[in-house]
């Protein structure tokens, strides 16, 4: 009797979300302290609250957007191209017809029976009220994003990411540069071992392409964690955990259930040089089992990952990790967000932990220091047809 009750205990002690608290000044390094106001840092920290929510709803409707505007999972209706609709906008200060046309049929969708059958309609329905289905309401929504895309894609701002939504979208891309990072770790520290992972912001897939869209949302980057991890002997199986932070429910929905579910991911990715494209070939070999371009994870792998809801910004666990990976996630912080979040990363970390992350910029470098975190490597990498680039960081 006893025996029966330690598999479904240990399975809810993997399950459970890690104890978390909000940042207090406090909390602050002497470093990091200085750069904030004692008496109005509890206010600020509110209020980036409150900018988080914002920025994480205006993200998922910008891909609610791209998704109306180019799938034809819904529509016969000629595919719109984002950048080009931006233009049309902002130079002619109205909606275009063919883009009214497309609300019309997406609404429409949205209102039938069958629509409930297509995991992407069933999506992006949960994010509309019944009276935000409208076509005036997708219209303001539309401008916005389209203002949005225009200053990032045409007109280039500097730091447009800073201020635009947090984009929920989580890219097989992103993970290679994880795989080259720890490639890299691996060989300047060959002994390295690894059995506790903390990612921040794992994602969800939610591609607008129109040629990715068939198969469910989707969250990827902790399972191709597993699999380099145990895949460069970094790690091994039934030792490695790892927890997941973020800020979107339906990204914490997907890991908490898919541990007990089908584990099923599909590994859509473009064409690239020949390192991406083994990396792509051999993902999943060291944790699943490959069909084509679908992936079943083992359920010792993927019981051992947990997510839960966190604000890095405002926000840290009770808990320390080996290893911390942040991918597209910190270019969207200005520098005192920046501050705020490496700063919990760090304190999240035990001593000699890494941090592993693909936003090198100027602003970090003044960071990392007074949060107690030296730089280890930092290379450029060839990513499909695009390059990225690691920067990885140890605890002192």
């Amino acid at each position: 009797m006893a025996g029966s009750l330690i598999l479904p205990l240990l399975a809810a002690a993997l399950c459970a979300q890690p104890p978390s608290r909000t940042v207090t000044f406090a909390d602050l390094p002497p470093g990091i302290a200085r750069r904030f106001n004692p008496g109005s840092f509890d206010s600020r920290v509110d209020q980036i609250e409150r900018d988080t929510d914002r920025r994480e709803r205006e993200g998922e409707l910008d891909h609610l957007i791209y998704y109306v505007l180019e799938s034809q999972r819904f529509t016969l209706l000629p595919r719109i191209e984002p950048s080009r609709s931006a233009r049309q906008v902002v130079e002619q200060r109205s909606v275009p017809l063919p883009v009214r046309e497309r609300f019309e049929a997406f609404l429409m969708a949205l209102a039938r029976q069958s629509s409930r059958e297509d995991p992407r309609m069933r999506y992006y329905a949960g994010l509309l009220s019944i009276t935000q289905r409208s076509p005036a309401y997708l219209e303001k929504e539309y401008r916005r994003a389209m203002r949005s895309l225009w200053d990032k894609e045409v007109l280039r701002l500097q730091h447009v990411h800073e201020t635009r939504g947090h984009n929920p979208d989580a890219r097989l891309e992103a993970n290679f540069t994880v795989w080259s990072g720890l490639s890299a770790l691996k060989g300047l520290v060959p002994e390295t071992a690894i059995r506790r992972v903390l990612i921040v912001g794992p994602g969800l897939s939610a591609p607008r392409a129109a040629e990715i869209d068939s198969h469910a949302p989707q969250s990827l980057q902790p399972y191709a964690a597993a699999d380099a991890l145990i895949g460069l002997g970094l790690a091994r199986r039934g030792q490695l955990n790892i927890d997941c932070a973020d800020i979107n429910p339906r990204v914490i929905d997907f890991i908490t259930a898919f541990g007990t579910g089908k584990r099923r991911l599909d590994l859509n990715a473009g064409h690239g040089d020949a390192g991406f494209e083994q990396y792509i070939r051999e993902l999943g070999a060291a944790m699943g089992k490959r069909t084509g371009a679908v992936l079943t994870v083992d359920s010792d792998v993927a019981e051992r990952v947990r997510a839960g809801k966190l604000n890095i910004l405002t926000s840290r666990w009770e808990e320390q990790y080996d290893l911390a990976i942040a991918t597209n996630v910190l270019v969207y912080f200005n520098r005192e967000e920046l501050t705020l979040a490496v700063t919990n990363i760090a304190a999240m970390l035990r001593p000699g932990g890494y941090l592993l992350h693909n936003e090198v910029r100027p602003e970090l470098e003044g960071v990392a220091a007074p949060a107690g975190l030296e730089k280890v490597l930092t290379r450029t990498v060839r990513v499909a047809k695009q390059t990225d680039a690691f920067a990885i960081y140890r605890l002192k």
